[in-house]
């Protein structure tokens, strides 16, 4: 019987460590959604000040084709871009940590299933070994 109860608890924890990787997997795939949401965002932004410069340059009567008002723009842009390429990056990292904690889940569940199990199978061959006279549990064969 112990035997029984020994696999169940195993096939628990495995089942557990799997159940913990969908987890982490699930919030790591929220992430990157989250990230995109936020590069999508990011973009928005850097298009609305760029759009914001150019107004303001062009209500002004200077050339906006050219010259400083044009540079000041592209600046913009490009710091906009690399506020979108660290909001990818960071996000991507978040997302990777997450998977990798689920796979230590998983591994954690499977080694735990499997230690349950090999306690369960050792302590009734004791039982088993006791109860019929093959073996003596002061340390000594029959």
């Amino acid at each position: 019987m112990a035997g029984v109860g020994a696999a169940i608890g195993g096939i628990g924890s495995i089942i557990s460590g799997q159940q913990q990787k969908s987890a982490y997997d699930y919030n790591a795939d929220v992430t990157m959604q989250n990230t995109r949401d936020a590069i999508t965002a990011n973009q928005d932004q850097t298009s609305v000040l760029v759009g914001r410069q150019a107004s303001a340059y062009a209500s002004s009567g200077v050339d906006i084709a050219s010259g400083s008002p044009l540079l000041i723009m592209a600046a913009t842009a490009a710091r906009g871009a690399v506020k979108g390429k660290q909001i990818e990056e960071a996000g991507i990292e978040e997302a990777a940590m997450q998977r990798y904690y689920g796979k230590i889940a998983a591994f954690s569940g499977t080694m735990n299933g499997i230690g349950s199990f090999l306690t369960g199978i050792s302590k009734a061959a004791t039982s088993y070994g006791t109860a019929t006279g093959a073996f003596d549990p002061k340390g000594a064969s029959a």
